[in-house]
């Protein structure tokens, strides 16, 4: 079987088994004209980015552009109970606004009903360097209006459909780079995983799931431990963090850079300063691997971190 379409077989049965954080629904089957969702998924969505040529065509995340305000298109797909939905895109690991209608957003919004399959345009709003082909990361988060301190369900990472693509002007033009370097980390040696945890225990390293809520004053600079890799593919990753749905500064940088070698799990910290506001604010997290490679023919959602509220006051 040609590897592409079984990615993008594998991707359409993965985005349908990722739920939104309360789990599975026990109700009817939805009826609907979806093309992705099963119409016995009570309780799922879908995600997907393309442009008017690749949209019949396999995944292999490639995005083809002329000019960098190309019509791009995403395909949301939802099923079996409102939910508050929100769009982002980055470019080389940054947030960057989008326009839809003729309006700009750095965080798009959609009030999904219980049934909902539409498919939007978007361009993005600033110029890029077309002399270069870019990393272009889309995320589609599920609650993005729920905050983890005020629910009883069991926490999650899997709240989200994040889809790393390149961002291609064309064939023979060089990957952009990152302008960081890496970070000093350490080395995990009690146990293995893969993927991205964050949580407060700067001191023991522990694999602990965060706690619901972290309490801290407006403008305060505080710290998350991140254990990040355990790969079997992969050189180096990008770690980004959103506090409320913006980019966080992490050590002073919009996002973070781990040199990681084949399988090997790493820790280090994060620091970060909270929102000047007073409120409750959800943290999230995603690691990219490889960010800044032209390959991406691994086509499938990125892993997140498990989300936990930040309570400013």
């Amino acid at each position: 079987m040609n590897k592409n379409f079984k990615n993008c077989i594998m991707l359409c049965i993965l985005v349908s088994l990722f739920l939104m954080i309360a789990g599975c629904s026990s109700a009817s089957p939805v009826q609907s004209d979806f093309e992705h969702i099963d119409p016995g998924y009570t309780n799922s969505y879908y995600f997907d980015v393309f442009t008017p040529a690749s949209k019949d065509s396999p995944r292999n995340g490639i995005i083809e552009l002329q000019s960098y305000d190309d019509d791009i298109y995403f395909q949301i797909e939802n099923a079996g109970q409102e939910r508050e939905l929100a769009i982002q895109i980055f470019i080389d690991c940054r947030l960057t606004p989008i326009i839809i209608d003729n309006v700009e957003y750095e965080t798009f919004l959609i009030d999904s009903k219980e049934i909902l399959s539409e498919t939007y345009s978007f361009k993005l709003a600033k110029p890029l360097d077309t002399s270069k082909n870019h990393s272009m990361l889309a995320i589609l988060i599920a609650g993005s209006d729920i905050y983890t301190n005020q629910v009883e369900f069991e926490m999650t990472n899997q709240y989200s459909i994040a889809l790393d693509h390149v961002l291609m002007f064309g064939e023979d033009l060089p990957m952009a780079q990152s302008d960081y370097g890496y970070e000093e980390v350490g080395l995990v040696t009690e146990y293995q995983s893969a993927g991205l945890l964050l949580n407060t225990d700067i001191e023991n390293n522990s694999r602990a799931i965060p706690e619901r809520e972290i309490i801290v004053h407006p403008e305060e600079e505080f710290s998350l431990q991140y254990q990040v890799g355990g790969y079997q593919d992969c050189d180096e990753v990008a770690v980004i963090i959103t506090v409320g749905l913006e980019q966080a500064k992490i050590n002073n940088q919009d996002y973070i850079l781990c040199k990681v070698r084949e399988g090997e799990l790493i820790h280090g910290t994060a620091g970060l300063k909270a929102p000047a506001e007073a409120g409750e604010y959800e943290i999230m997290g995603w690691v990219i691997k490889n960010p800044f490679d032209t390959d991406k023919t691994e086509y499938f959602p990125l892993d997140a971190a498990y989300r936990f509220t930040l309570t400013v006051k």
